[in-house]
């Protein structure tokens, strides 16, 4: 008997292990409802409400957020609109660190969660680098 409730725990830990989603994302990004960006584990942006704006352009797939001057903003144009959780897009960063203005391309996004709100959370494991964006209506 005690050899048959081993093998049911043993199983039913193994059901709910495989079962339990494993989120690769950085836990910081991952909980944040702020549109901010993330590059080589980094935080490089955070948007401020009230004293950033944020932009949208469907067409060109590109989610915008930046101060009112633009001297801190960043850019990125996706591949495709992210539309599912799961879904894989090619993506292009544009932000500004200090003075200078950085890029990186080819990047492969993993929509790691998206909310009615409009918010998106994207996330490169390869690259621990990421975004949360606002897709605007």
């Amino acid at each position: 008997m005690r050899k048959f409730l081993y093998i049911i725990l043993l199983t039913a830990l193994t059901v709910l292990t495989a079962c339990e989603k494993k989120v690769e994302m950085d836990p910081e990004l991952y909980n944040s409802d702020q549109v901010s960006l993330m590059f080589k584990g980094k935080k490089v942006f955070t948007f401020t409400e009230g004293t950033m704006q944020l932009g949208y352009n469907r067409s060109l797939r590109q989610f915008r957020a930046g101060n009112d001057d633009m001297s801190s903003y960043f850019v990125i144009t996706c591949s495709e609109l992210p539309t599912t959780v799961g879904q894989e897009i090619r993506g292009e960063i544009k932000w500004t660190s200090g003075s200078s203005v950085k890029t990186a391309s080819g990047i492969t996004f993993k929509v790691e969660k998206y909310e009615d709100t409009g918010l998106v959370w994207l996330w490169c494991a390869a690259d621990k680098t990421g975004a949360v964006i606002k897709i605007l209506n």
